[in-house]
C-alpha cells in the first residue's frame, strides 16, 4: 500500500484555483499601461504540469516604473487572490513568491525591457500578453540557442562536485 493523501479532493481542485489566480493576475496586469508584456515560465509554459505546479509569472514593465512595481509587488499580488503569506520577501528583489489560501503559489517577477535578451533560459516559454512583440521575438531567437560547456567549465564544475562529495564524507565521519 502506497502513500494516500487525505487531501485528494482538495489537490484535484488546485488546477482550477491556479487558473482563477492566473486569470486575475492577467486581468490586473493587462489594464496597467506600464505593463509591456507577460509570459509564463516553468511547467505551465513547458506543458509538464501537475496538480501542484506553481505559476511562474514574468511581467515586463517600463524601465521608468520597474522600481515602483517592485515596491508594490505584495499589494499587486493581493489583487489576484486571498494571500496566506509571502515566502522570503525581500523589498528590493524583482521577485515575490506568494502563497494563496487555496494552496496555489505564484512566483512573480518584474523585468524591464533592456533585461530581456535571447538566452537558453527563455526557450519554450509561453507568451500571455505581448502587444508590441517585445518578448515573442526574444523567445523566438532563444529557441535556436544551444549551450555547449567548454572543457574549462567542465573541469571547474568537476572540481566543485568532488570537493562537495569529499566534504560530505568528512562531515559524516567527524
Amino acid at each position: 500500500m502506497g502513500f494516500v493523501s487525505k487531501h485528494l479532493e482538495r489537490d484535484e481542485s488546485l488546477p482550477k484555483h491556479r487558473d482563477v489566480i492566473l486569470k486575475n493576475a492577467l486581468k490586473d496586469l493587462k489594464t496597467d499601461s506600464n505593463v509591456l508584456a507577460i509570459y509564463l515560465g516553468g511547467s505551465l509554459a513547458k506543458g509538464n504540469i501537475d496538480n501542484y505546479s506553481d505559476v511562474d509569472l514574468h511581467t515586463i514593465v517600463t524601465s521608468e516604473k520597474k522600481s515602483d512595481f517592485i515596491k508594490d509587488k505584495k499589494n499587486r499580488a493581493k489583487n489576484w487572490g486571498e494571500v496566506l503569506f509571502y515566502e522570503d520577501f525581500n523589498p528590493f528583489s524583482p521577485v515575490v513568491v506568494t502563497h494563496y489560501d487555496c494552496f496555489v503559489k505564484v512566483d512573480s517577477w518584474y523585468h524591464s525591457p533592456n533585461e530581456i535578451v535571447p538566452s537558453i533560459w527563455l526557450k519554450g516559454l509561453k507568451v500571455l500578453y505581448d502587444p508590441t512583440n517585445i518578448i515573442s521575438n526574444v523567445i523566438k531567437k532563444s529557441s535556436n540557442l544551444v549551450y555547449k560547456p567548454s572543457s574549462e567549465e567542465v573541469e571547474f564544475w568537476r572540481g566543485k562536485l568532488l570537493a562537495f562529495i569529499q566534504n560530505s564524507i568528512r562531515a559524516c565521519f567527524d
